[in-house]
């Protein structure tokens, strides 16, 4: 039986109930009735029964060629979709609570339209469809623009400082749809915005005092209050950079002095933190320089010592360019021949890992993860030399495994084959069972007695769409 139909014996259930209660009404009218005939009978009224036969005999070939002209098919599908507007409607709370009497209007028109319907008026079950139609859309448009608009006008208010009106306004909207999210988060803007006013003093207050810090931490406060407080962002960002350039500044001069008492080691190692805090600065090069130069002249056991310092700073670029260019004065070093191999290898290693890292989203392609395993495993015993290409090696694994979670895998069949997942395990005699597969192509064996056994391959990737399989032997032997 088709919606329509089902829809139809619904309302036909409901007007039993009102059939009973009419009954005695029903046969005071047929009383009624046999008077009037009784009389007519007596006193026939032959002009005005002629004319009623002749509108009669105009009407039904209007209203049956109507009918004709509406495509029956159509008008249920019509109908369906109409009635599936009307429940979600219903079936949506702010939706279906912003006017009431709105919606109960068109629960009764589709329930007029069934019944119309369902009495071959299908003509007049168009026509109440289409207007219904037109005025579900017009309601939804309007309930839209009665919770948008407030909020839009917030907004404004808002960007204004004008936080009376905004709290106003926005509570408006909140009240026609109480979940709509950008009002939700405006109103944690307005519910915070005084706070975030006293910050910004704070912040001001910290700037007079030369309070770096003190400006930094009110920064950083306002925008976990509001991640949106752009001024605030560019305020905490131009503090960052200030401190940076005074961590740079004295950690710098640690370098020079060192270098002045020819302390080489401290002087390379304040080189290091100086460059881990920003490595464009022009000095670096120029007091790298100047260490290459003195050290030059200690021999290659200084050289040797510099690189071993870099490589426990975990720092193998400048390792790499230490050992390159140590090998030009002292090529037979071993020590600085092993250096550069392994700057290189965990440089080149770190470059792969990148790759993963930077588009993690490639690693749902099973090739591209199985490569990804691969390399992992090719770098895993150069992490005893870098704690930061450990890292790299653990944030990709993470990142495999994200990609790697089992999916669910609809097995169905014919409760008489069994069935095995080669390499894997077995599912058995089932009609239909869902296991979990991680991604990855697989084989699945079913078989039966007296039947030719079947072999199904299957690759497993996430998608929008459920992975149902069919296995059953149907082939007799």
């Amino acid at each position: 039986m088709s919606s329509v139909d089902q829809q139809i014996a619904e309302n036909r259930a409901k007007k039993k109930k009102m059939i009973v209660t009419g009954v005695i009404v029903s046969v005071f009218a047929c009383l009624l009735i046999g008077v009037v005939v009784t009389l007519l009978a007596y006193f026939p009224v032959s002009g005005n029964t002629r004319v009623a036969e002749e509108k009669q005999e105009k009407s039904e070939p209007q209203i049956n060629s109507a009918n004709q002209a509406i495509d029956r098919k159509e008008l249920q599908t019509v109908l369906n979709e109409t009635s599936q507007r009307v429940s979600e409607i219903v079936a949506t709370p702010y939706l279906s609570k912003w006017k009431p009497s709105k919606v109960e209007g068109f629960q009764t028109s589709i329930d007029q339209a069934f019944n119309d319907y369902g009495a071959s008026n299908y003509s007049q079950a168009q026509t109440t469809i289409e207007q219904l139609n037109t005025d579900i859309t017009e309601y939804q448009s309007a309930f839209e623009k009665a919770y948008k608009q407030p909020y839009a006008d917030a907004a404004k208010a808002f960007a204004a400082d004008d936080i009376d009106d905004a709290a106003q306004l926005n509570a408006q909207a909140l009240k026609v749809k109480g979940d709509y999210s950008d009002a939700l988060a405006l109103q944690k803007r307005i519910d915070t915005y005084h706070e975030v006013a006293d910050l910004y003093e704070q912040a001001r207050v910290g700037g007079v005092e030369g309070n770096i810090e003190k400006q930094r931490a009110a920064y950083q406060q306002i925008l976990k209050l509001d991640p949106q407080q752009q001024e605030a962002k560019a305020a905490l960002a131009k503090v960052e950079q200030q401190i940076k350039q005074q961590r740079f500044a004295r950690v710098l001069a640690t370098a020079v002095k060192a270098i002045d008492n020819k302390d080489f080691d401290r002087a390379q190692e304040a080189l290091a933190k100086a460059s881990a805090i920003d490595n464009n600065r022009s000095e670096l090069a120029t007091l790298q320089a100047q260490i290459d130069a003195e050290l030059k002249s200690q021999g290659v056991k200084s050289l040797e010592k510099r690189i071993q310092v870099f490589a426990g700073a975990d720092e193998w670029q400048t390792v790499q360019m230490l050992a390159e260019k140590g090998l030009v004065d002292y090529p037979d070093s071993r020590v600085v021949q092993q250096a550069k191999k392994s700057a290189g290898e965990i440089l080149a290693a770190s470059s792969a890992l990148d790759v993963y890292i930077e588009r993690p989203g490639r690693l749902a392609d099973n090739n591209i993860r199985q490569n990804a395993i691969n390399a992992v495993s090719k770098y895993s015993g150069l992490t005893q030399l870098s704690a930061k290409l450990g890292e790299k090696i653990n944030q990709v694994e993470q990142l495999i495994e994200k990609e790697n979670q089992p999916i669910d895998v609809t097995i169905r069949s014919d409760n008489r084959t069994y069935i095995k997942v080669l390499g894997v395990g077995v599912v058995g005699e089932v009609r239909e069972k869902v296991i979990q597969l991680k991604p990855g192509k697989y084989q699945l064996e079913g078989r039966r007695e007296g039947y030719r056994s079947v072999i199904v391959d299957v690759v497993v990737e996430k998608s929008g769409t459920p992975i149902v399989i069919n296995v059953q032997c149907n082939e007799r032997v």
